[in-house]
């Protein structure tokens, strides 16, 4: 159930969680969890469609940054250290985004957009 405030819709805290946690699995999920949330939303929920696209915008951004880092990292040592710095600025995002999913406030990821949200 929803209720309108001014132009912005306020989520039942129900789909606030579930966004958060769609959000905070990602950790371990990377883009798979954000893409199946897609998939099965898209048309019949907004909400959940909007914040499945900002998480693969993320991890379509982070993703392939961290596999070239990782095969360079073979090579050179101290790529590695930018590698395990990129991880935990991701970390930090996704958590920073389920935090404002659960309070109801709108978070964009400063990253690509592959996606319009």
């Amino acid at each position: 159930m929803t209720l309108e405030v001014g132009l912005l819709k306020k989520e039942s805290l129900l789909n606030r969680v579930l966004a958060s946690l769609m959000h905070l699995f990602s950790l371990l999920l990377t883009f798979i969890l954000p893409i199946l949330v897609y998939m099965v939303t898209k048309g019949r929920n907004d909400y959940f469609a909007n914040h499945a696209k900002e998480g693969m915008n993320l991890h379509f951004t982070f993703f392939p940054i961290l596999l070239v880092l990782t095969f360079v990292s073979k090579k050179i040592n101290m790529v590695s250290i930018l590698s395990f710095s990129l991880i935990i600025l991701e970390t930090i995002l996704i958590v920073i985004a389920t935090i404002y999913t659960l309070k109801g406030k709108k978070f964009s990821y400063p990253v690509i957009r592959y996606f319009k949200v």
